[in-house]
């Protein structure tokens, strides 16, 4: 997971400025047993009436966590990595607003305020962030302790019924098979995070791009053609682009949807594909993974490289391949979406998992 930042700037007209604390100096943090070492320039603690209060950029760093700022809600979002949910930017009230994993943190003068301090670094309450965040934070002779409360192990037969379906459906779903969600499911989805990701851009500094025109629909169609759960591979595709975002080395004039081709070196002139049409499937020089024609000749790549980790068979009667890299070494060798592990995504530990519990099943919630 990509650590995410807030730029402290877009909020100076929110929060109000505070008075200077002092001894800002003699605050140290030990965090999980690490005292955390400052880099220059960064903001230190400061302490105000009693309370510690922390530049917010350390509460991603230090706890690991994922912070996006929502500036059409005045909100600030956190995660951690346990949260796989999404949290519902429904502020309607003229104030600041911190969720943490999808909660709204209770603000009050009791608890302490967030405010911008006199270097312009927006400064959140460690104690009730930390606590949020199932974190135990003590204070003691000028020394912040923050410690991460250990998991509770629920017992196997303490399970929901739920629980116990959907670790069923993690760790079982194959990729061969019918799809459970509808493209209208898988669209509405999109139309659900469009506002996320246009956020999360402004955020970043970067351009919102649109989705695939009928993305949802050839998944679901060309899937049924290869025997495939399309529903799922689609899922896959929103891991690999980011929801059609990208940011990574693929550009999104590539309509390259799961990292075909690319393995972080550039194709040069010498480069050629065999086995495929090239007016359709392109290795270009200087870019990173193969370019397809079209949305649609994409998407069908895409599934006949699933197809070929899932089945040793021939491609289905009258199909044009489209994947230079279907007849691969591994062919076969996955049956179950966890199978991809390590062989799809190097590394990969948990990748296929992933797919299920993080897209696919969003999806599915999503609406019920």
């Amino acid at each position: 997971m990509k650590k995410l930042t807030i730029t402290v700037l877009l909020i100076f007209s929110l929060l109000p400025f505070s008075k200077p604390a002092v001894a800002n100096d003699d605050i140290f943090l030990i965090i999980n047993n690490f005292p955390y070492q400052f880099s220059e320039g960064e903001a230190r603690p400061e302490l105000i009436n009693d309370r510690v209060y922390v530049p917010l950029r350390l509460v991603a760093n230090a706890l690991n966590c994922q912070v996006n700022w929502y500036e059409a809600v005045q909100t600030i979002v956190i995660n951690d990595e346990s949260y796989q949910g999404t949290p519902l930017l429904d502020n309607k009230e003229n104030r600041l607003l911190i969720l943490i994993n999808g909660e709204e943190l209770p603000l009050n003068e009791e608890m302490g305020q967030p405010f911008i301090n006199e270097e312009g670094f927006t400064m959140v309450p460690l104690r009730a962030v930390g606590e949020g965040l199932d974190c135990e934070v003590t204070w003691q002779d000028n020394i912040v302790i923050i410690s991460k409360k250990e998991a509770v192990n629920i017992p196997e037969n303490n399970k929901s019924e739920e629980e116990e379906e959907n670790a069923v459906i993690a760790n079982m779903q194959t990729i061969m098979g019918e799809s459970t969600l509808s493209a209208e499911q898988m669209n509405a989805f999109l139309d659900y995070m469009r506002p996320f990701l246009i956020e999360k851009a402004i955020a970043n500094g970067t351009t919102f791009h649109e989705y695939p025109e009928n993305i949802a629909e050839l998944y679901i169609t060309l899937g049924e053609k290869y025997g495939i759960r399309g529903d799922v591979a689609f899922a896959q595709a929103l891991k690999e682009t980011g929801y059609f975002q990208y940011g990574g080395i693929v550009e999104p004039w590539q309509n390259n949807f799961c990292g075909l081709g690319a393995t972080g070196v550039a194709f040069t002139a010498e480069d050629e594909l065999t086995g495929v049409d090239t007016n359709k499937v392109f290795a270009i020089e200087g870019t990173h993974g193969l370019t397809f024609v079209s949305v649609a000749v994409g998407v069908e790549a895409h599934l006949q490289h699933l197809y070929s980790y899932a089945t040793d068979e021939d491609l289905p009667d009258g199909v044009e391949k489209v994947d230079p890299r279907f007849n691969h070494y591994s062919r076969g060798v996955a049956k179950y979406w966890s199978d991809l592990n390590g062989r799809w995504a190097v590394p990969g530990d948990g990748y296929g998992e992933s797919i299920i519990n993080d897209y696919w099943q969003k999806m599915a919630d999503y609406g019920n």
